[in-house]
């Protein structure tokens, strides 16, 4: 049974098709909060905000838990732009993690801070902060108010892919990079079983990610791409 859920995770987050793993969409009840949905409440030792067991059975069998993320730039197309990001799996002082935009990304190259790169940097950073499968979530659903990275990471990233990594208008594709690093630990977590998923909210359900990435613009920027990792929290 295991091996059969492992590769239905694969298959769903495309078995590494065109070279790139991709994540699925959520699909919530019209009108439900991730707040409602996905109350914080404790799994052993560590809170986190996992599904309302009432509402489990008619919108994921899996064990599932949810991540708040999101990206900020000020001065964002303008000069010195200066980007932050942030992720939130928890109500407890360390469960919001707050950090400025690196200068270089993981293809070691100098990039300009954006807020499409914060927002982007936010969900790496955040699958990758725990070993998640290692918890035994089977699910973890990443909460974006941006369109760029859900669909992005959904359904464009693949089509830029078996493009060879270009638009439909010919052009590079932005943030390459970053897609890359995500494509990588999505596929990471498909290999334990984990799925993930993404859904897109409006702003005003995703103010706790929200006000800390905008706190993440006034710290310091690192130069080089590092990889977050947390304590057992």
């Amino acid at each position: 049974m295991q091996g059969q859920a492992v590769d239905y995770v694969k298959s769903a987050m495309g078995n590494g098709s065109d070279g790139v793993w991709t994540g699925t969409t959520f699909q919530a009840p019209a009108d439900t909060s991730p707040g409602l949905l996905f109350p914080p409440s404790l799994h052993g030792s560590f809170e986190r905000f996992s599904i309302m067991p009432s509402l489990a059975p008619a919108v994921s069998r899996l064990e599932t838990m949810m991540i708040y993320t999101d990206g900020a730039c000020a001065s964002n197309g303008l000069a010195s732009p200066r980007g932050g990001f942030a992720f939130v799996f928890n109500t407890t002082p360390g469960g919001t993690v707050s950090l400025a935009l690196e200068q270089r990304g993981p293809d070691h190259e100098l990039h300009v801070h954006t807020s499409n790169r914060a927002e982007l940097r936010a969900v790496i950073a955040a699958l990758a902060f725990r070993a998640w499968g290692g918890e035994r979530w089977k699910r973890v659903v990443v909460v974006t108010d941006s369109e760029y990275v859900g669909k992005g990471a959904t359904t464009w990233m693949r089509t830029w892919a078996g493009n060879g990594w270009r638009t439909s208008a010919g052009q590079p594709v932005a943030n390459r990079d970053l897609w890359e690093a995500l494509s990588a630990r999505l596929g990471d977590l498909a290999r334990q079983g984990c799925e993930v998923s993404f859904w897109m909210v409006p702003r005003h359900w995703n103010t706790l990610a929200d006000a800390a990435a905008k706190a993440g613009t006034e710290m310091e920027s690192p130069e080089y791409f590092t990889a977050v990792y947390g304590a057992m929290i």
